[in-house]
C-alpha cells in the first residue's frame, strides 16, 4: 500500500469585499460563538477569528475563499495529489528559509474554494 497523507484542515479563508466587511464578520463570529480574535495572525490582507477562520480584507483566490490543509510532508502530499490529477500553481509556492516548501496552492477550485497545502 502506498503513502497516504495526514491532511488536516487548519483554516478556511473567506473572501470579503473589503477590510470593513472582514472586521465586521470577525467581530460577529467572536460575539456569536465566543471565539477569540487572533491579532498575532492578522495582517494587512486578513484578520483571524481564532485559528479557524481567516477573513480576507481583499478577495483572494477562490470565488468564496480558500481551504488550508496542513500535512507533515508537503512534497509527498503534493505528489500524492498530483497522481490523482491535481495540479499546483508554481507561482504560489512559498518557502521556509532553509528552502523547504511551506505553502502551495492548487490550480482551480472545489465548490468555489481554492485549496492550499501547508507544511505542519
Amino acid at each position: 500500500m502506498g503513502y497516504t497523507p495526514d491532511f488536516e484542515i487548519v483554516h478556511v479563508g473567506v473572501n470579503c469585499a473589503d477590510a470593513e466587511q472582514a472586521l465586521g464578520c470577525a467581530k460577529l463570529f467572536e460575539t456569536l460563538f465566543a471565539l477569540k480574535p487572533n491579532p498575532e495572525k492578522d495582517s494587512a490582507d486578513a484578520c483571524f477569528t481564532g485559528t479557524q477562520i481567516e477573513w480576507m480584507k481583499v478577495p483572494g483566490r477562490g470565488a468564496h475563499g480558500h481551504i488550508a490543509l496542513a500535512t507533515a510532508d508537503l512534497p509527498a502530499a503534493r505528489a500524492y495529489l498530483e497522481e490523482k490529477g491535481m495540479a499546483f500553481d508554481e507561482q504560489s509556492v512559498k518557502y521556509f528559509s532553509d528552502g523547504r516548501p511551506m505553502v502551495v496552492y492548487a490550480v482551480g477550485e472545489i465548490g468555489g474554494f481554492a485549496i492550499h497545502l501547508m507544511q505542519k
